[in-house]
């Protein structure tokens, strides 16, 4: 029974959340789950209090907020296939006006969220794996990294990864792979991207616990307009190893050579690791890091000039970390908490943009919550959200979330 309430809280926080597949919590393609599982719904209500819905307007208004879910999880396992689905769709609805310099925001914002993730072993030797993502969110993913502060509207995310590996020798292997990735704003100018990624990774089987990797990366993104185009290449060395049945981790790190259409083009560091660990039965741990240029947002206004447009930045040079703890106190009772870091430093401005020549923003993300067992398939569930923006544009802002709610799983 403690089993299955543990399993049965995870799957309900993770629909509740972004359904987090291929976050930087998980640097490593995931095919380890040994049994299937049936399909599972899971609904939830949750009422709540917002102190800054609208952050990055100047706006300081407060609200009490609703949101309802309902989703599925299903995962079928056999000697040779893996095929795991999830799916959410949501809405939240604040109960007060949001007025922004003059302008009425959307009350009612709808969510969504869907994966699919395939594994096909088709002999020791040879398997395929495809990732599948898509999701129409409010709230910042900060685990995927995608972007590092609330927006003012939805956004659309999606993702297709597809790879083949190959065992060339019981040492050697190959994995080879092309992924497709979007992103669009409904209400933010020249944030769209689309990026398409060529990777390879060759893995030298070190030890029975230890795999070295030495990778290649070609990626090209689109920006809107044109002028946030650009191209990335990463050559990357790391060490995947299983510190215990438990616990393992991923590191890799290098140098990320870039060219950018109408900017600077150069070289810096690349940096990414991950840590997933069960230190017992009650208690687990995830972390991630990650440094390098991003151009999931290289365009901001400065908020301490009236009116300014958006000014272009060729880099992005970001820094994130975070992790997130869980807890099982009882049977009846779990708790959770996290913490996501972000240091973002925008540097060389496109000419003919109005703006500094760079700008630094530091954002800070935490959580706490617990998940309270009322009947067999019932929970109450809590949640407090603090964000703070520190930022040389005038986009300071801090945030404070309150939810009550319950949810349930059939």
């Amino acid at each position: 029974m403690k089993k299955q309430f543990v399993a049965a809280s995870a799957v309900g926080m993770a629909l509740a959340g972004s359904l987090c597949a291929q976050s930087l919590f998980d640097l490593a393609p995931d095919d380890d789950q040994n049994e299937s599982l049936p399909l599972e719904w899971t609904a939830g209500l949750n009422f709540g209090y917002d102190d800054n819905p609208t952050p990055l307007l100047g706006n300081d208004d407060s609200s009490a907020y609703g949101q309802a879910y309902v989703g599925l999880t299903f995962l079928n396992n056999t000697p040779q296939t893996t095929l795991s689905v999830g799916a959410q769709i949501g809405v939240i609805h604040y109960f007060d006006n949001l007025d922004v310099l003059g302008a009425d925001v959307d009350d009612t914002s709808f969510t969504t969220a869907l994966y699919l993730n395939w594994t096909n072993r088709v002999s020791e030797r040879l398997r395929f794996v495809s990732r599948n993502r898509l999701s129409y969110e409010l709230e910042p993913d900060y685990s995927t990294g995608f972007q590092s502060q609330r927006q003012n509207g939805n956004y659309l995310r999606w993702s297709t990864d597809n790879a083949v590996g190959y065992r060339w020798s019981e040492r050697l292997a190959t994995y080879t792979g092309l992924r497709f990735s979007g992103l669009s704003y409904d209400d933010v100018d020249g944030g769209d991207r689309t990026t398409w990624t060529a990777y390879n990774d060759f893995r030298y089987q070190l030890s029975e616990r230890t795999v070295a990797t030495l990778t290649y990366r070609y990626s090209d993104t689109d920006g809107d307009g044109g002028v946030t185009d650009s191209t990335n290449q990463y050559i990357l060395a790391g060490l995947e190893h299983r510190f215990s049945p438990q616990t393992s981790g991923v590191i890799r790190a290098g140098v990320q050579l870039r060219d950018v259409d109408g900017g600077e083009s150069g070289s810096s560091p690349y940096f990414e690791a991950s840590l997933n660990s069960r230190i017992n039965e009650q208690f687990s741990v995830k972390a991630y890091g990650r440094y390098g240029v991003e151009d999931y947002s290289r365009s901001l206004r400065n908020l301490d000039i009236p009116g300014a447009p958006f000014a272009v930045y060729s880099d992005s040079d970001t820094l994130r970390v975070g992790f997130t703890a869980n807890y099982q106190v009882s049977q009846s009772l779990g708790l959770n908490a996290g913490v996501n870091y972000a240091m973002l430093e925008y540097n060389d401005l496109l000419p003919g943009y109005p703006g500094a020549s760079s700008v630094d923003e530091d954002l800070l993300n935490a959580f706490v919550g617990f998940n309270l067992k009322i009947s067999d398939n019932l929970w109450l569930n809590g949640n407090y959200n603090f964000e703070d923006l520190a930022s040389d544009a005038g986009r300071d802002y801090d945030r404070n979330r309150f939810s009550l709610g319950v949810s349930t799983t059939f």
